[in-house]
């Protein structure tokens, strides 16, 4: 009960920080949660579009969420998208084990990194669990989804296949 406080009081106070859309996205580094190999959102982005989700093993609503974005992944790796976009999970709690115990339970094949020291979460600053970011091809927040609710798998999924088909201004600009 204590550790789900203190979670709590931790959102509140980022959310006085909350990250706004379309401001360059900040760097997420971290060692996978289910290995040794490292990931930062920078190397991860590059001609792809991200979707980061802040999630942790107490957030029920976390339960629902990321089954729905695992199907919206293979979808679009099922549709060719797949070397053009990725998920990169953050996960918030400060206990591995219960990390690792809920994708045991809840699996997914995007790669899910720990926030253990709570830096990403205070340039991000979800205001709820889970809290996705859409970084598009410009590495700027393109949208921002906080917490769960009907329609979110398709409103999230429709919003990348969007993002998907946008050009990098720098793209833009070159292109005839």
């Amino acid at each position: 009960m204590r550790t789900l406080v203190a979670a709590a009081l931790a959102l509140l106070a980022f959310a006085a920080n909350a990250l706004e859309p379309f401001t360059p996205a900040p760097e997420i580094a971290g060692r996978s949660l289910t290995g040794d190999t490292r990931y930062k959102l920078s190397e991860l982005r590059r001609g792809k579009v991200v979707l980061v989700d802040f999630w942790a093993s107490w957030c029920g609503p976390c339960i629902l969420s990321m089954p729905e974005l695992e199907a919206m992944r293979q979808r679009l790796i099922a549709d060719g998208l797949g070397e053009r976009f990725e998920i990169l999970g953050v996960n918030l709690d400060q206990d591995t084990d219960k990390a690792l115990a809920f994708l045991k339970v809840h699996p997914v094949s995007y790669p899910v990194v720990q926030d253990i020291t709570s830096i990403a979460a205070q340039l991000y600053a979800p205001r709820k669990l889970p809290s996705a970011y859409l970084v598009g091809l410009d590495g700027r927040v393109a949208f921002i989804y906080y917490g769960y609710g009907s329609g979110y798998g398709h409103d999230v999924e429709e919003r990348v296949r969007s993002a998907l088909k946008s050009r990098p201004s720098a793209e833009k600009a070159a292109a005839p």
